[in-house]
C-alpha cells in the first residue's frame, strides 16, 4: 500500500500550559516546514479568529492548508480523565480526537492532560484489538542520537504481557517512524544480571527472548543515555520520573553552560572559540528537540506534547504526527501483534 504523502493533522488550539500563544506560531512553523501537512486547529473560535488576525496576512501556501475547527470549550491542564470523559464534550482536545475518529484528520496533537488525552482516545478511537493498555513514547538524548522510552507515564502499573507489547510497539515506532534499521530493544531493570528484578520485569524478560524482535535484555538506567539500546521499555511510573528528571538535568545543564560562558572576558572569549561545538551540544541536549510522544495502542494516531512545550517543541510534537500518519503506525502495529500472537 502506497504511503501517503499528505497529513491531516487536528491540533488541540488550548491544550498545554500556554495555550494559544505556543499552538498558533507553532501551527505556522510546520506548515512552514512541512508543505504535505493540513491542519484543523480546534479551538473556541472567539478566542482563535482574533489570535489569528494578530499574526497579519499569511502567506496563500499557508492559509490553504490552515482551517478553524470550532469547539465549545477548553479543559484545563490538571482534569481528570474521569473528568474529561464526563464532561469534556464539546472541547477541543474531544473535538480533536473526535476528527480523527471519523476521519477527517489522520492525527491529534494536544498538550494537554494525559490522563484525559488517554481516556478521550480509548472512548473515542477505540483498543487495537489484542493492546491492553496505550502506552506514551518520548524520547532521551544521547551522544549519538536518542533512545525511546516506553511507558512515559500512561501505566503506572503493569503486566509482563503489557510490557511484552509496548517492546513490541515501540521497536515498530523506532524502525518505521524514526528510521532507526532493526533498533535494540531493552528492557529497564536495577541491573544486567539475570537474577535482578522483581517478578513482573522477570516474567515480561522471558517473554520478550522469543519474541522476533531485537531484544538486547537487560539495561539500566544509565544505558539510555549510552546509546546502548534504541528502544527502553518500562511501566509508566519508572518511565516518567526518567523522563522528568532527564528534562531537568538538560536544562540545568544548558542554563550552568551559557552562564559558563557569558561570565568575563575570559568566559565570553572562551565561548566564542567554542561556539560550534557549544551550538551543536545545546541543540542536542535541549529537551524541546526531542518533543511529541505518540499514543501507542489506539485506532488513530494521538501525539502527545509535554504541557509547558515552548513552539519550537510544540512544532516538532507536530512534525513527528505528521510523520506517524504518514507511516500508518496504527494499522502496522495491529499487523505485528497478530503476527506475534500477542492478543490479549
Amino acid at each position: 500500500m502506497p504511503q501517503p504523502e499528505k497529513a491531516v493533522l487536528a491540533i488541540d488550539a488550548h491544550g498545554g500550559d500556554h495555550g494559544l500563544s505556543v499552538t498558533l506560531p507553532a501551527t505556522l512553523s510546520a506548515l512552514q516546514q512541512d508543505s504535505r501537512l493540513e491542519i484543523r486547529l480546534v479551538g473556541v473560535l472567539d478566542q482563535l479568529e482574533p489570535a489569528l488576525a494578530a499574526q497579519g496576512s499569511l502567506e496563500q501556501s499557508l492559509a490553504s492548508r490552515l482551517h478553524l475547527h470550532a469547539a465549545e470549550s477548553a479543559l484545563p491542564m490538571d482534569v481528570t480523565a474521569i473528568y474529561a470523559l464526563r464532561k469534556g464534550e464539546g472541547s477541543s482536545l474531544w473535538a480533536g480526537i473526535q476528527l480523527v475518529a471519523e476521519g477527517a484528520a489522520d492525527a491529534c496533537v494536544s498538550g494537554g492532560s494525559t490522563g484525559a488525552m488517554m481516556a478521550l482516545g480509548v472512548r473515542l478511537l477505540g483498543m487495537l484489538p489484542g493492546i491492553e493498555r496505550p502506552v506514551l513514547m518520548a524520547y532521551i538524548p544521547h551522544a549519538d542520537g536518542f533512545t525511546g522510552a516506553l511507558d512515559l507515564g500512561a501505566n503506572l502499573s503493569v503486566t509482563e504481557r503489557q510490557l511484552v507489547q509496548f517492546a513490541v510497539m515501540g521497536s515498530l515506532t523506532a524502525e518505521k517512524v524514526d528510521g532507526i534499521s532493526n533498533p535494540r530493544v531493552g528492557l529497564l531493570n536495577v541491573g544486567h544480571e539475570e537474577s535482578k528484578g522483581h517478578v513482573t520485569v522477570q516474567a515480561a524478560h522471558g517473554l520478550l527472548k522469543e519474541m522476533p524482535i531485537n531484544y538486547i535484555g537487560f539495561v539500566e538506567g544509565n544505558d539510555l543515555y549510552s546509546g546502548k539500546v534504541d528502544v527502553a521499555v518500562c511501566d509508566g511510573f519508572s518511565g516518567n520520573l526518567i523522563l522528568k528528571a532527564s528534562e531537568g538535568l538538560a536544562r540545568l545543564t544548558i542554563s550552568q553552560l551559557r552562564q559558563a560562558f557569558s561570565a568575563g572576558l575570559s568566559g565570553r572569549l572562551g565561548g566564542w572559540f567554542a561556539r560550534r561545538a557549544l551550538k551543536r551540544v545545546l541543540e542536542g541536549l535541549d529537551p524541546s528537540a526531542h518533543n511529541g510522544a505518540p499514543l501507542l495502542g489506539l485506532r488513530g494516531v494521538v501525539v502527545k506534547s509535554h504541557g509547558h512545550a515552548d513552539t519550537r517543541a510544540y512544532t516538532q510534537a507536530i512534525l513527528e504526527a505528521g510523520q506517524a500518519a504518514r507511516k500508518e503506525l496504527p494499522r502496522r502495529i495491529d499487523s505485528l501483534i497478530r503476527q506475534y500472537n500477542l492478543e490479549a
